[in-house]
């Protein structure tokens, strides 16, 4: 696999999927995504060490964006956005964790450099603690 590729194994790709992490999950706001965080289910997490895959770094992306944001072309091009910050980003992520962007009406304006900013934002808060004095050990958000 390429280091920067985008197979079918980091997608969320069935509704119950999206509905697990969406209802199960914790939830984070960006200024124009809302973005829902939930740890990986068991089956994944089995099919990624059958596949040689680093189960430390599967990280899985779900992308939502109703048709209030804009028509068709407009949802496409967040949809892209989001894909390729995620793409070049996802080495950032330190825990295995299930993810589901949802396009905040304000994203129909976004540009590439604010969705990685969010990306950048997103992998600080979901990544573990560092532990220590004070710190509770194996506290992340996934």
């Amino acid at each position: 696999m390429k280091p920067e590729g985008f197979p079918a194994i980091f997608r969320l790709r069935k509704r119950r999927e999206f509905l697990r992490v969406q209802n199960g999950g914790q939830k984070h706001h960006t200024r124009h995504f809302l973005v829902f965080v939930a740890s990986p289910a068991g089956q994944v997490q089995a099919a990624s060490q059958q596949n040689g895959e680093e189960l430390a770094a599967m990280v899985r992306l779900g992308i939502t964006v109703t048709r209030k944001v804009g028509p068709a072309v407009v949802r496409n091009r967040i949809k892209r956005l989001v894909r390729e910050a995620f793409r070049r980003k996802r080495s950032l992520f330190a825990s295995a964790c299930d993810m589901v962007w949802v396009a905040k009406q304000s994203a129909s304006t976004v540009r590439y450099a604010e969705v990685v900013a969010a990306m950048d934002a997103m992998s600080r808060r979901i990544s573990p603690r560092p532990t220590g004095p004070g710190t509770l050990p194996g506290s992340s958000a996934c």
